[in-house]
């Protein structure tokens, strides 16, 4: 068939049809004269991706399903999240993802297709390529990165639904991540040439035990455990034995420290020789690897770390009846693991190291404020002393990260949304998401002159002191408002990230914002300037943490050197 009989069949512009050709969702024939030979499948394939592209699926996540990484309601329930984030339940865009994922219901011929405005149907060129892979707590990502030129190309993000135990004990099916992450990895490889390198990062502090022959036997033990808050038999926590024994504060959810209280249980496996992480198993896995190898930015999460020296403080670790053999070797080098399919896999970054990395570089003189579901500000150091609640971690080159983090972040106005949400519904009103309405107002409060409520954001408490909370203060009968609260707590958002930022024991020229929060609301960025005091400007780079190990790859094999 040529294009003019597709064009009809499936209702979509020769412009789209030619644009998802480009994207390789469809692979065309030629004939002896050049014309293009679109099939039946072709057809089909085309009217499926207008049906998701109707919803808003991006382009990405259609490559995902058509190709087997995931399935059509792993599609549609990834696609409904973010509608409920962006217009609510009752909208139409969710009702018909409903629909799709009961049924696979098929679009009529007049639905026109969704496009952005910097979507068009010329066929990209690119140069050598790193792939980086960041296995997060919810999802997999993955960034495909043009290292000649230092530019993304695609980027992905799937969630991997892993979650086996919650609560006090918060563990994830380790055969379920290595699925999808091998199964990302996989797609990503088929559809491009020129890989060059593979980097990996993944969420930190959180640990799995292994056999011999490197296979896991347990579940991911991840940073949101509390098993280290629980009494053991001396009636002290874990935490609080080590911190006896040892004289170092460690936190629950630290790999250590979730160590020693599975010691105490009897928890360890039978035949466990060895903990690592996650992103240290996938690599691992790619290489064909018995025994983990971990950069030091990994290991200094598990606890008991010296970060002068980059080594396992092994005679504390002896203190506590933990041998050093079941640690992993630990690396500061930029150095790879080994290969997978012939392509050199670099040792794994963690991932707030491989986020900083993948906005900054070096960035001596700048501040990065990540607001997330937590939040925190990085700056590259060399060694410094630092004090709670900051913290010195290792970075790459040999240099170190200051680091201060927040529990709460960006959750805080999520919580505010939900509050807000729920009052509409109670009173008659049809569900839909309330940022726009919050943004609005607390933007419109702000260039009247209007301060806003105090609101403390510590709603989920702080690294040094878990148990505290938050607070709403300074009202009276003319400021409590909406748009006053939801201005305190963006203020409130900042000044915690600003009270970390005032210890650090150098103060930089400018920042860097990076997160959903602050691309998405501008009064943000506007109020961090004025907290900070410096210039902020916010980050283009989709998928920090996966960019990051890309760029690390590339940086491992030597290919470009002002990386």
């Amino acid at each position: 068939m040529k294009i003019n009989e597709i064009e009809k069949i499936t209702g979509l512009t020769q412009k789209a049809i030619r644009l998802y050709e480009s994207k390789g969702l469809i692979n065309v024939s030629r004939e002896e004269n050049g014309y293009r030979n679109y099939t039946e499948k072709d057809a089909e394939i085309l009217k499926t991706v207008k049906l998701l592209r109707s919803v808003g699926t991006s382009i990405p996540d259609i490559k995902l399903y058509l190709f087997g990484v995931i399935s059509l309601k792993e599609l549609t329930d990834k696609r409904m999240c973010e509608i409920l984030k962006e217009s609510g339940r009752t909208s139409e865009q969710y009702l018909l993802c409903e629909r799709i994922s009961a049924d696979g219901v098929t679009m009529p011929t007049s639905a026109e297709t969704v496009f952005t405005e910097n979507e068009d149907a010329r066929t990209v060129t690119h140069g050598a390529i790193a792939v980086g892979i960041d296995i997060g707590t919810t999802t997999v990502s993955a960034a495909v990165m043009d290292i000649d030129k230092c530019v993304q190309l695609e980027v992905y993000s799937i969630p991997h639904g892993s979650s086996v135990a919650s609560g006090i004990y918060s563990e994830q099916s380790v055969s379920v991540i290595m699925d999808k992450s091998e199964k990302l990895l996989s797609h990503i490889l088929r559809c491009y040439e020129g890989v060059v390198s593979i980097g990996i990062s993944g969420q930190m502090h959180g640990i799995l035990y292994v056999d011999r022959d490197g296979e896991p036997i347990s579940n991911l033990i991840n940073w949101q455990d509390k098993r280290a808050d629980q009494p053991l038999s001396s009636g002290k926590s874990a935490c609080a034995e080590i911190g006896e024994l040892t004289g170092e504060r460690i936190s629950t959810g630290y790999g250590i420290a979730t160590h020693y209280y599975n010691m105490k249980h009897g928890l360890v496996p039978e035949g466990a020789i060895g903990i690592c992480s996650i992103m240290d198993l996938f690599a691992m896995r790619l290489c064909g690897l018995t025994k983990a190898k971990t950069h030091s930015t990994v290991a200094a999460s598990f606890g008991l770390f010296d970060v002068a020296s980059n080594k396992f403080m092994e005679e504390k670790l002896a203190l506590l009846g933990i041998s050093s053999n079941i640690l992993p070797t630990v690396t500061a080098e930029n150095e790879t693991v080994g290969e997978h399919n012939g392509i050199p896999v670099s040792v794994a970054l963690g991932d707030n190291q491989a986020s900083v990395f993948g906005n900054l570089r070096d960035g001596s003189a700048c501040v990065l404020i990540n607001i997330g579901t937590g939040s925190q500000v990085s700056a590259v150091s060399d060694f410094k002393t630092v004090s709670a609640p900051l913290e010195l971690r290792p970075f790459v080159g040999g240099r170190y990260l200051i680091c201060g983090s927040a529990l709460c972040g960006g959750f805080a106005y999520s919580m505010l949304e939900s509050f807000f949400r729920a009052y509409t519904v109670s009173a008659g009103a049809q569900e839909k998401a309330q940022y726009g309405v919050m943004n609005r107002i607390a933007t419109e409060a702000y260039e009247k002159g209007e301060k806003g409520l105090a609101v403390d954001v510590s709603f989920c408490g702080k690294r040094i002191d878990p148990n505290c909370r938050g607070s709403v203060t300074m009202i009276d009968r003319e400021n409590f408002t909406p748009a006053a609260l939801t201005l305190g707590v963006l203020k409130g958002m900042c000044e915690e990230l600003y009270e970390l930022y005032s210890a650090f024991p150098e103060k930089c020229e400018t920042a860097l914002a990076s997160g959903g929060a602050v691309r998405k609301n501008p009064l943000l960025k506007a109020l961090l300037e004025e907290r900070f005091g410096i210039p902020v400007s916010v980050n283009t780079v989709d998928e920090e943490a996966a960019s990051g190990a890309a760029l690390f790859s590339a940086l491992c094999i030597n290919h470009k050197k002002e990386i």
